[in-house]
Parts: C-alpha cells; structure tokens; sequence
C-alpha cells in the first residue's frame, strides 16, 4: 500500500501509528481549552536596542498579535519578531522581540482585550524563527466518548513511546489548498504568489513530502526504528548521523530511549541524505510528487531531515468533570498537538 497520489492536490491523510482511536472529542469549544507556553532558550539581557517582550494573546494569530503590538508601541510592522508561529484559537504565551532603540521599555498591562504584555526588558538580538526550547500545551476535551481504561492506556503508551512526528493541517492552508497554489505556481499558471506566501507554499510542499514518507513507514511498521540506509538525529539537538555507523544492538538501546530517531525528508536540492532501503521507501512514498518536488529545485531549497518520531514530555491527564478530559504535556519546536491527540481520539474543532 502507497500514499494517494499527489495528483489529487490534497493533503495525504495520516495514519495512526498505535492503533484506532479508542473514542471521539471536541477540540476548542473556547480558546481557554487550548493553552500553550512557549519556554524560551533565551531570557532578556537587560541591554541593547532591542526589546524582548512576553506577551499573552487570545484567539488571535501571531501575525495579528505582532501588528497590534506595534501600533500600540509605535513601531513598524517588520521590526516585530517570533521564534514561534501559534495557533490563532487558543490562549498563548509566547515571546516576541521587537527593533527599537529609542523605544521606552512598556510596563506589564493589557494592550487591547485579546492582547497582554506580560513582561518586557532590553536585549542585545533579535529573536529569531526557532529559538526556542518547547512549547508546553495544556488541552481540554469537551463531549469524550471513550472508555476511560481504553484512554487510560493508550496516553500511556504515547508517553512511553512517543508518536509520529506529522505536520499538521495548519501547514497546508485553511482551506489545505496550499498544494495546489503551489503546483499552479509551478506550471506558471496565473501571476506568481505574494512574496510573503511563497514560503508558505514551499513549506507546504516539504510537509506533504515528509508526511508521505512517513506515512509510508508507520504502514511498513518501521517509523520508530533504524532501517538500512537510515539517518539518525540525535532528540533535541538536531545532529545527524547514518545508522550503519553504530551496532544494531546500540541503535535499539537508545531508540528505546528516544534519544535517538530515525529522519525522514525536508526535500530539497542537494545530494540523497539515505541511502539502500530507506532511500528506496522515500523513493516509492515520493513517486508523483515530481511536479512539487521541482518547484523545490527550482527555488533552491535546501534538502535537510526532520525526525520521524516526536517525544511526548511530561505527559499527564486528568478528568475535571463529566465528559471532559485535560491533557498536559511538553513538545519539541516545531512539532503539533494535534498529531498526539490524533493517535488517541477523532477530534472535531468547532472553529474549522
């Protein structure tokens, strides 16, 4: 069995690595029921000419969150930055910087109803994508359908294990039309994408790629360990390494630790980065993406590889009241909420 065909300019559906959801929920009946924190790799310096602010926005996106940021300080647009883009639904603390060497530090307090500047300081540099260390969420599910053993043991299992690192649905558009904007594109058809939805688009592609191939392993059984022609990357840091370097007996000890994954593809130009089977299941999983994967090419994309499997940290659980269920845990930058829910229930977001 292979992924659809990209043909279809949809994207692949996911397939759960640790069985069928044991029962249903909803999702972001109110934003209070998705809270995330971003845990910061850097803290304020107390100097320097920019400012390094902790915000708390509520159903708003990061983009819109920057723009009202800057009108209130007065500032441009483009001299706000993020490590990290957050779900517009949900309430989140998360870290802007902002450009401003004549800029008086503001004080804590509300900026409107939806936005708080909850703390604020000078800082040498600007904040830059990705410099983060996590995100921690804390979920509530409304309206759970599930035997509460079955829930019970498959979280346990999650935590234990882990689950497939997908990107998420966010990353293919409102509507998941991103794919096919991006074929258009491609084949010269109409005038060429804002400059600002490029990247989106090209993100986009990567995301259908990586999530084919992985796909593709969770059906072989093999998404959570080595196989020939491998590259691993070492949890947390990013460093890559080729699985025939090190024993197998080696490799199963520190996969079972998950201190180690095996990677699937951020396609791009350069040289293959696996080799043997694994390059081959890439090969198969990938086969009608040529169009796509060439817009890649053409706007010199960088290969790179991005693990297969995403830790599950700190998770716990807790039912504070009759037919709602709330989940705590930490993830890595980068990586989604929903695709560890969706190893556990079929969720239904309202707001969708």
């Amino acid at each position: 069995m292979t992924a659809p065909p990209v043909d279809c300019l949809r994207p692949t559906p996911t397939l759960p690595a640790h069985g069928p959801p044991v029962g249903a929920a909803v999702l972001k009946e109110r934003p209070e029921d998705f809270r995330v924190t971003e845990i910061p790799l850097v803290a304020p310096d107390g100097m320097g000419e920019h400012l390094l602010l902790e915000i708390r926005k509520r159903d708003l996106t990061t983009a819109e969150a920057g723009r009202r940021l800057a009108r209130y300080l007065g500032c441009r647009v483009r001299d706000v930055s993020h490590a990290g883009l957050k779900d517009r639904r949900g309430v989140t603390r998360q870290w802007l910087s902002v450009h401003g060497p004549g800029l008086d530090v503001p004080p804590p307090g509300p900026v409107d109803d939806a936005l708080e500047i909850l703390q604020a300081a000078r800082h040498r540099r600007k904040l830059r994508v990705g410099a983060l260390a996590g995100n921690r969420f804390t979920i509530r599910l409304r309206e759970v359908d599930a035997a509460v053993a079955a829930v019970d043991r498959r979280l346990a299992v999650l935590a234990r294990r882990g689950v497939p690192n997908y990107f998420g649905a966010q990353r293919f558009g409102r509507q998941g039309d991103n794919l096919a904007e991006a074929l258009a594109w491609q084949r010269g058809e109409g005038r060429p994408p804002p400059r600002q939805l490029q990247g989106l688009l090209l993100s986009a592609v990567r995301a259908e790629a990586f999530n084919r191939a992985l796909r593709r392993r969770i059906e072989l059984d093999c998404w959570d360990r080595a196989i020939d022609g491998d590259q691993m990357i070492l949890d947390g840091r990013g460093s890559l390494f080729s699985a025939s370097r090190e024993p197998p007996e080696g490799l199963a000890h520190r996969l079972a630790l998950q201190s180690i994954h095996p990677t699937g593809p951020l396609a791009g130009t350069g040289r293959p980065l696996v080799d043997g089977e694994a390059q081959r299941l890439e090969d198969v999983a990938l086969a009608g993406m040529e169009e796509l994967l060439a817009l890649l090419e053409r706007r010199r994309v960088r290969a790179a590889r991005r693990a297969l499997r995403l830790p599950v940290g700190a998770m716990g659980w807790w039912r504070p009241g009759p037919g709602e269920l709330e989940l705590g845990f930490t993830l890595s930058p980068g990586a989604y909420a929903t695709t560890v829910l969706a190893e556990c229930f079929e969720w239904r977001d309202p707001a969708v």
